[in-house]
């Protein structure tokens, strides 16, 4: 993988090159294996740049990168291939500055991949491009001055420009991520999905990209025609999966019970590797997802394992200085242009493949909701996949605005020829892809090298091609699984089964649901939120202190401040808080430079935040219960100035932490009391083996349970190990 940045000369708000190059190295979010720097041109047409690059699964660090004297240079970053009958053919920067040699000059229609492209030709022009969908994200100037790269920080040190984008924050306390070209820095856009920049002596220009994936002009619908297609397209994913997975061994496949990750097993069955893979699952003991995929496993005669979320089966609480932390470090590594809901933290450069389906939303509905009757508006449209602004903390002009870009975007689908039951895919396609997937890209895939099978562009043509009906009954993923391992079709999933509009070939199949008592179907560490009081202290005190910043113009702080106090947050309030909180990172400057790859990462200060009290608690132990195998613990916790929050509480033995329980057991015999809605109830326990060993052979131990990263203690209690 490699960063990138070119800049002409007299457009780096006047600093010289190599002073550039020091604040370019700084920003960074990488630690290199090879460092290019370079320029090109005659006096009115002299070009800089500089390329980071890595070792990866594809190419060698100088393979990303070429030059030549008098035929300018080229830097690509990803995976870039081309089909050879059935065979892929990597293609590295040489091929690729020699298809592109001349202005106006772009790659081949069988050209593939995941992948940001930059192109300086030897006239002094340069072109610049990402895949289709927008996987690699592409930045340049806002004013058309001539910049360009695959970072956003990187344009914006180039024109010494840092200020945020209030247009991109709002955003993210809406849903999350940023739509439309908005991103983090007001002096900084990125490049529109099937776009290509250009600079020339005129100035810089934007185009779109011939024979666009999208074509809602033409009569649409599955019939045997397309046969060819869906042919050409499963030739293509089946392709790219041989590019992901080493020559020879065993291949990890994930499988969970949604129809994904069952297509990307049929296409890896279909393709001769069943004797080479190794399904696993990602979950707790029990979840459908885990049951499904065993089953799977069980079915074919292939072995599974389960690996435990986040590497652990325990509830996630983080302390305050864990997820502060965290939070910062990938708000600096994503340049700030995505909510924190998914951790995405860097830490190592690796040239590790990982295949995944992601893309697969783009071949069916995302949305299986209803429409409403009459033309959807834009927040009825966006709530078809999720709540708009779930906490309600928008002002009224901020909301407007963003339904006038919704509006704006709608409308031209539906000039496009776009139907009403295409509008929440195509927002999906146009926004989700490139502005969320697109941003993690920027940090996973210089550990993780993702290869996506479901994004072969003939099959992202046919997903188009077809009615908004059809992918909603998920009619790709059945006609895949129908042509490449029609095992796979009776096998249950998790929470779903085939639609029935499929035909009376599709069986239906009872889906797999969770088991009474299992634990919830998501979350883990973003319900430190919920967990941990002091978070919301220390989060709402920051507020409170720095009332100038620019996104109160956007975001109501009053209804922020009254939310930490009194809701207790659910999935998607998670998401809008955590893109809140990147948003303020950015503007409050906390953003913590931790490189991914670099050795000294762990010495990065932490987070400076405004003072706080620590939450004050009440609450009882009511009792212990000893058995042979364990210890039980149970009560009542409450912090009553925060009381949305359901408390974890810690048991130690001298100073050390065995166990960790939340306080969110349903007790209605606490309302009367005031102790909030009465869901502040404890019970966990700790291994009698582990009371053992804290004894030291000791006749009895005495555990304190206190508030789990806070001050004081709930009660202290003797036990007998």
């Amino acid at each position: 993988m490699a960063l990138f940045v070119f800049w002409r000369e007299g457009a780096a708000a006047g600093r010289p090159a190599g002073q550039l190059h020091a604040l370019l190295d700084g920003a960074a979010h990488i630690a290199p294996d090879r460092v290019t720097r370079g320029e090109a041109g005659g006096p009115a047409w002299r070009w800089h740049f500089v390329a980071y690059a890595t070792r990866t699964h594809f190419y060698t660090p100088e393979a990303q990168v070429w030059q030549a004297p008098g035929q300018g240079a080229c830097v690509i970053h990803g995976l870039i291939w081309r089909m050879r009958g059935t065979v892929p053919e990597l293609l590295d920067a040489a091929a690729v500055a020699a298809l592109l040699d001349r202005p106006g000059a772009m790659l081949p229609g069988d050209v593939m991949g995941e992948y940001a492209v930059v192109r300086l030709l030897p006239d002094g022009s340069l072109v610049a491009f990402s895949d289709r969908p927008g996987l690699h994200q592409l930045f340049h100037a806002a004013d058309g001055a001539p910049v360009v790269a695959n970072r956003a920080s990187l344009a914006a040190t180039v024109l010494d420009d840092a200020a945020p984008d209030p247009a991109g924050q709002r955003w993210l306390a809406a849903i999350g991520y940023r739509v439309g070209t908005a991103t983090a820095y007001r002096a900084v856009r990125q490049l529109a999905q099937e776009r290509v920049l250009r600079f020339a002596a005129e100035g810089m220009a934007i185009d779109a990209m011939a024979d666009p994936i999208v074509r809602l002009d033409r009569p649409r619908g599955f019939h045997p025609a397309l046969d060819p297609l869906l042919d050409e397209g499963i030739a293509q994913a089946q392709a790219a999966i041989r590019l992901g997975i080493p020559a020879d061994g065993p291949v990890d496949l994930p499988i969970t019970g949604g129809k994904d990750s069952r297509v990307v097993l049929a296409l890896c069955l279909a393709a001769g590797l069943r004797d080479r893979l190794r399904l696993f699952t990602r979950g707790y003991a029990g979840h459908p997802d885990v049951v499904a995929g065993a089953g799977i496993a069980a079915a074919l005669g292939l072995p599974h394992r389960r690996e435990a979320p986040h590497g652990s089966d325990d509830a996630a609480v983080w302390s305050g200085r864990r997820f502060f932390d965290t939070v910062a470090a990938q708000a600096w590594q994503s340049d700030h242009m995505v909510g924190g809901w998914d951790l995405i933290l860097g830490t190592r450069i690796a040239a590790d493949t990982l295949i995944s389906g992601h893309m697969g939303e783009v071949l069916k509905a995302y949305s299986k909701k209803p429409l409403p009757e009459g033309p959807l508006d834009p927040v009825a449209m966006v709530r078809l996949q999720a709540p708009f602004d779930p906490m309600g903390l928008l002002h009224p002009e901020a909301r407007a605005a963003i339904e006038g870009e919704l509006a704006v975007q709608m409308d031209e689908a539906r000039a496009q020829g776009a139907r009403e039951g295409d509008l929440p895919d195509l927002f999906y396609y146009r926004n989700r892809l490139p502005n969320w997937l697109g941003a993690i890209r920027a940090i996973k895939s210089f550990e993780r090298q993702p290869v996506v099978p479901l994004g072969a562009p003939a099959l992202l043509r046919l997903a188009f091609q077809l009615t908004p009906e059809e992918r909603k009954h998920e009619l790709l993923h059945w006609l895949i699984i129908s042509r490449c391992a029609p095992v796979l079709l009776a096998q249950p999933f998790a929470f779903q089964s085939w639609d029935p509009a499929l035909g009376p070939d599709a069986p239906y199949v009872a889906p797999v649901l969770p088991a009474a008592g299992a634990p919830p179907a998501f979350g883990n560490w973003q319900y430190s939120l919920n967990s941990n009081a002091s978070i919301r202290a220390a989060l709402a005190a920051e507020v409170a202190a720095h009332g100038d910043l620019a996104l109160w113009r956007s975001i109501n702080r009053e209804a922020l401040v009254d939310r930490l106090h009194h809701r207790r947050l659910d999935y998607f309030d998670g998401i809008s808080m955590l893109g809140l909180m990147i948003a303020i990172v950015q503007e409050r400057g906390l953003g913590r430079p931790v490189k991914i790859g670099a050795a000294e990462s762990d010495g990065v200060p932490s987070v400076t935040l405004a003072p706080h009290d620590p939450p004050r608690l009440i609450g009882h132990l009511d009792g212990v219960e000893g058995a042979a195998k364990a210890v039980g613990f149970g009560g009542w916790a409450y912090a009553p100035d925060w009381p949305a929050a359901q408390v974890a509480l810690e048991a130690r033995v001298r100073g050390q932490s065995l166990g960790v329980g939340v306080a969110g057991n349903d007790r209605p015999d606490l309302v009367p009391h005031g102790v909030g809605d009465g869901r502040h109830g404890f019970s966990f326990a700790i291994p009698r083996s582990d009371l053992i060993d804290a004894a030291r052979g000791a006749g009895e131990v005495e555990v304190v349970i206190s508030p789990f990263d806070g001050a004081g203690e709930l009660a202290r209690v003797k036990v007998v190990p």
